[in-house]
């Protein structure tokens, strides 16, 4: 495992905020009030824990790359439809609550799927 400096993963880290904050602002155009927060978030913690957990990061880049995308895609998933639920009831909690599902949905997800992934055996 090769562990980056701190400069490096200090610049993962705020390419990944940067990276949630281009992307909810994309999704605000076409998504209601907390869904667009939700969506930026769950695209930003993948990219955010590589910088804060490197240690973590699956040695095969196109391994680690599909754990990040299917993460960031359990904590979408998640988080929309907490975020959708709640916004129907007219709860003032919508947006904390798909954000908290968000969280768990990205963070437990990706190491769902990165145990389950494993090593490929035919390689």
């Amino acid at each position: 495992m090769n562990t980056p400096s701190l400069p490096v993963r200090v610049l993962v880290f705020v390419g990944g905020a940067l990276l949630g904050g281009i992307v909810a602002g994309t999704a605000s155009a076409a998504l209601p009030a907390p869904l667009p927060v939700v969506v930026g978030f769950s695209v930003a913690l993948p990219v955010m824990n590589v910088a804060l957990h490197p240690e973590r990061v699956p040695d095969d880049r196109e391994r680690a790359l599909g754990v990040g995308v299917l993460s960031a895609a359990c904590g979408v998933v998640g988080g929309v439809a907490v975020g959708l639920i709640a916004a129907a009831q007219g709860t003032q909690w919508a947006t904390p609550a798909a954000v908290l599902a968000a969280f768990l949905a990205t963070e437990y997800g990706g190491r769902w799927v990165a145990d389950r992934v494993g090593d490929d055996p035919r390689s």
